[in-house]
């Protein structure tokens, strides 16, 4: 049997208006969608979770055995619970660029990884002899250390700015109720130039 047809005809002009309705109401609803990305926060991009306890036993092949045992014995930033509390600059280029011009100094990029903080500054080129360093508390500055930086060579990175790059491994037994945060100092031609994180510092 045929499809019965409709018995209300529409006019074009109601068709095209309907259309008009239905578009704009679909262009008013329409949310705006943001993705954000683990790497820019910090996180890893994998996690490995291994379950070592069964109710029965099972037949495991020797290698499957051995492979299990040296992943449970890696250490992961999950277990001491260490996570970066900034999002980091270079996500938002222009604000980092400007950031830059204005302080002559800016973290560019941080990230944990196992036991260490890891990262880049980005420094303007104001003149040949340069010094960066890291100042780093763990007891909420109740005392401090300055971690050097070292000089990266970056092809791609211009003639008027330089990169540097740190690597600090974080202590053990650092108290939960304290704070861990940094601040990068940028000294050249008799200045020294901060970036605290516009005041509030960077924290882990």
């Amino acid at each position: 049997s045929k499809p019965l047809r409709p018995c209300i005809q529409l006019s074009s002009k109601t068709e095209l208006n309907g259309a008009e309705e239905a578009a704009n109401s679909f262009t008013h609803n329409k949310v705006k969608k943001r993705v954000s990305f683990a790497d820019s926060r910090g996180f890893a991009l994998t996690m490995v979770k291994v379950f070592s306890e069964f109710d029965d036993p099972l037949d495991i092949p020797f290698n499957i055995t051995e492979l299990i045992d040296n992943i449970v014995g890696l250490t992961t930033v999950e277990k001491d619970s260490f996570v970066l509390d900034f999002v980091q600059p270079s996500v938002d280029y222009l604000d980092f660029r400007n950031r830059l011009e204005t302080d002559c100094v800016c973290l560019e990029n941080c990230v944990l990884k196992e036991r260490s903080v890891v990262g880049t500054v980005k420094v303007k080129n104001l003149a040949f002899e340069k010094t960066v360093k890291i100042r780093m508390t763990f007891d909420t500055w109740k005392s401090f250390v300055d971690y050097p930086c070292q000089y990266v060579k970056d092809t791609y990175g211009g003639l008027d700015r330089d990169t540097f790059s740190f690597d600090i491994s974080l202590p053990e037994g650092i108290q939960s109720h304290e704070r861990v945060e940094f601040a990068i100092s940028f000294e050249c031609s008799g200045k020294v130039y901060w970036d605290n994180n516009r005041g509030t510092n960077y924290r882990i």
